[in-house]
């Protein structure tokens, strides 16, 4: 396969783990006080802040391309390389890299650095004072592919640093090479490069208009209550996903046994990747390879504060096979939800991937259809609105309960918590249901047998029934298979199931 191209999109979707995916600006338009700028010989293209300097020239063994701020020392760069041995790697390219920093600028210190195992990936950062004095911060990653090697990296000063660099990456996320065999012939090599697939996509709306995507033609998107899916035709081994996970570990309820629900992962808390991972063998997908993995404690904390409770996040790029073994790659933003005191917990996650030989190939078409991802306002302001009344009814039965006598609190103390708990109980069931994509069915022709919906079709007592579209959690609206009948959701009223369950 093509390699030239290639090396350099992975390089690019190598460095995806680092940055949130609602950071890279959409390359089909400009961004805010951005301008595009087309190179003269038409090798390349991207978009700039207004006033910034575009510098490309070639080197000995590649090209560079660098943009500048004038006013505040601020850059972006991508270097697109030749490997002249194939025993390099990406080491050789930073040691190169430090020492020309070194020859060129004052008291250079290298902060941190880290590589694959492979040391085929590596990232550094590194301090620096630059002519005008002003302390430097940059932070430069390097991917290698024989015969091709890549660098991407930003630079600004050590002050400024984190308000800048989501522009910084906007600049490099929307750099997009035009005539790929030019660069080749300027980079003093011949190589062939395969062209990203053309899709053409279209503004789809989900069926409970809960979200909108990017669709290509041909893809079924699959989804609800803002969870989405979407995929080519055949065995899904390439797609977007955005949804939430849920577990569930040890309670510490009294006189609740969390172990004991049906159909659901059992297991302790994991860190948002490892979580994912075990998610991920449930479904079918073996062979798990951790590429790239970086935690984000800022987003964490801020996300804990606004919805006190723990978490944690997590990016990682990971290898797999999938169910039919296609050895595929994804990138994935995982969020971990730390456990209540039922022992639920959950993460949510949004991710792309395809196959590995293709995952270049696929990577503009799926980063644009992750970018165009849209909660509907409507159903976000529905689902405030249904929160705040529940807040409101939850505030006024707690005025009404401080208003009783002591006697009348404590005679009832002991049957409201029981009839709490059988709520917490109906709740969790329905929560858990929704999160996982599974709907329970109660048979009155077969006696009380239940059936059970998911994403892959149906199943009866826990053995598989029937598969395929119309039956799975989104389409399938209750049709008795074997009998003229509509069975009853399991979840319709608590009442239903608690006579299931025998609550």
């Amino acid at each position: 396969m093509a390699r030239g191209i290639l090396s350099f999109l992975i390089a690019f979707g190598f460095s995806l783990p680092l940055l949130p995916l609602d950071a890279i600006s959409a390359p089909a338009k400009s961004p805010p006080s951005m301008e595009k700028y087309t190179a003269n010989d038409n090798t390349f293209a991207l978009y700039k802040p207004r006033g910034w300097n575009v510098d490309s020239r070639a080197l000995a063994d590649g090209k560079v391309i660098t943009v500048s701020d004038p006013k505040s020392a601020s850059l972006a760069i991508v270097r697109i390389l030749k490997m002249r041995d194939p025993s390099e790697n990406s080491r050789t390219f930073v040691a190169t890299t430090l020492k020309d920093l070194r020859g060129s600028v004052s008291a250079l210190e290298l902060a941190w650095a880290r590589s694959t195992t492979d040391q085929r990936r590596a990232v550094i950062e590194f301090r620096y004072v630059n002519l005008r004095k002003i302390p430097i911060r940059g932070r430069y990653y390097f991917n290698t592919l024989y015969p091709d090697a890549t660098l991407f990296g930003y630079e600004a000063p050590a002050k400024q640093f984190e308000e800048r660099k989501p522009l910084l990456l906007s600049v490099l996320s929307n750099f997009t090479i035009l005539d790929p065999s030019v660069v080749a012939k300027q980079a003093g090599g011949h190589t062939s490069f395969k062209k990203p697939l053309d899709l053409r996509m279209a503004k789809t709306m989900s069926k409970d208009r809960s979200f909108s995507l990017l669709v290509p033609d041909g893809w079924k998107l699959e989804g609800a209550k803002g969870q989405a899916l979407c995929t080519p035709p055949g065995d899904g081994v390439a797609g977007f996903i955005s949804t939430t996970i849920s577990f569930w570990g040890p309670s510490r309820i009294p006189n609740f046994d969390s172990s004991r629900i049906p159909g659901v992962i059992h297991a302790p808390y994991a860190r948002p990747v490892d979580a994912l991972i075990l998610a991920m063998r449930e479904t079918g997908s073996r062979n798990h390879q951790v590429l790239e993995r970086v935690s984000d404690p800022a987003r964490a904390r801020e996300a804990s504060v606004a919805l006190k409770r723990g978490i944690d996040v997590e990016r990682a790029s990971l290898a797999f096979d999938s169910r039919t073994g296609v050895r595929c790659q994804g990138i994935y933003d995982v969020s971990g939800f730390h456990p209540l005191p039922s022992g639920q917990w959950g993460i949510a996650v949004s991710g792309i991937w395809a196959p590995r030989d293709e995952f270049a190939e696929y990577l503009p078409s799926l980063v644009e259809i992750a970018e165009s991802y849209r909660i509907d306002e409507q159903f976000a302001a529905e689902y405030v609105r249904r929160g705040l009344e529940n807040l409101r009814r939850m505030t006024r039965e707690t005025a009404e309960k401080s208003a009783r006598s002591a006697r009348e609190i404590r005679e009832s103390s002991m049957a409201a918590y029981q009839e709490r708990q059988k709520s917490m109980e109906y709740i969790d069931y329905k929560r858990t249901g929704y999160i996982r994509g599974e709907q329970e069915w109660l048979s009155q022709a077969e006696g009380g047998a239940l059936y059970k919906s998911d994403h892959w079709g149906l199943s009866r007592e826990g053995k598989s029934v029937v598969e395929g579209r119309d039956f799975n959690y989104y389409n399938y609206k209750g049709q008795n298979p074997r009998y003229n009948e509509t069975m009853t959701p399991v979840d319709i009223s608590r009442e239903i199931y608690e006579s299931v369950y025998g609550k």
